[in-house]
């Protein structure tokens, strides 16, 4: 496939892709595009727009076929490509994602994990090697690794995907509270930062919860027009 798909795009097909995952375990055998819309917050038309980049995938007068839809996102946007990943920084957040059972055997296996501390590494039990930071830039150029997660402290997080971005890596997601960036831009980077979405998600409860005050008791009546 060589047309260009956008970014949103491209992360609204992510998403459907997981919706067709879960409706075929379900046993759902056809879905149209407005219940596709509702279970994920995106409009019916943005829906048959993002599907379209994909090309054709046959008529979907009598809806969309799960099991053909899910192919179709898949083959398209390459999800069927196996890649090795890492996680640097073992703290409990990356102790989590280290034993995450989809990392150890999904498309996407976590081969390795880094940490600066050498006690915390013989103390962790876990099936996936681990390594202590400074051999990062050499483990994963030699193992071939071509995603990472950070999950270290604010003030490591640049100087660790530097030494990512050294042994080869393409893309990383970050959990530090800073953004990371890739000097030559080359590298796929998201920043993640966790707190600052409970902090989103709280101003705009806020701001919900008063239009709906407002709306109960009227305007103030001490405000002139």
């Amino acid at each position: 496939m060589n047309r260009i798909i956008p970014e949103p795009s491209v992360i609204r097909l992510c998403l459907m892709y997981r919706l067709m995952e879960r409706l075929e375990n379900n046993g759902v055998k056809t879905v149209f595009s407005p219940d596709i819309g509702e279970n994920l917050g995106i409009t019916a038309h943005t829906i048959r727009k993002d599907i379209s980049f994909l090309g054709e995938i046959g008529n979907t007068a009598a809806g969309y076929d799960v099991a053909k839809l899910k192919d179709h996102i898949h083959g398209n946007l390459g999800l069927d490509k196996k890649r090795f990943a890492c996680i640097a920084g073992l703290g409990k957040l990356g102790q989590a994602l280290l034993n995450y059972r989809q990392f150890l055997d999904g498309d996407y296996r976590v081969i390795a994990g880094f940490d600066s501390d050498i006690n915390n590494l013989e103390m962790l039990r876990t099936s996936v090697p681990l390594y202590p930071s400074y051999r990062m830039t050499e483990i994963v150029k030699d193992m071939g690794i071509e995603l990472a997660v950070i999950a270290v402290p604010v003030q490591a997080a640049q100087e660790v995907a530097n030494r990512l971005i050294a042994g080869g890596v393409k893309g990383i997601i970050n959990f530090a509270q800073v953004n990371v960036k890739s000097k030559s831009g080359q590298v796929l980077i998201r920043n993640i930062d966790l707190y600052g979405e409970l902090r989103i998600l709280s101003a705009l409860l806020n701001l919900k919860e008063t239009a709906s005050l407002k709306k109960v008791n009227g305007p103030d009546p001490g405000k002139e027009d």
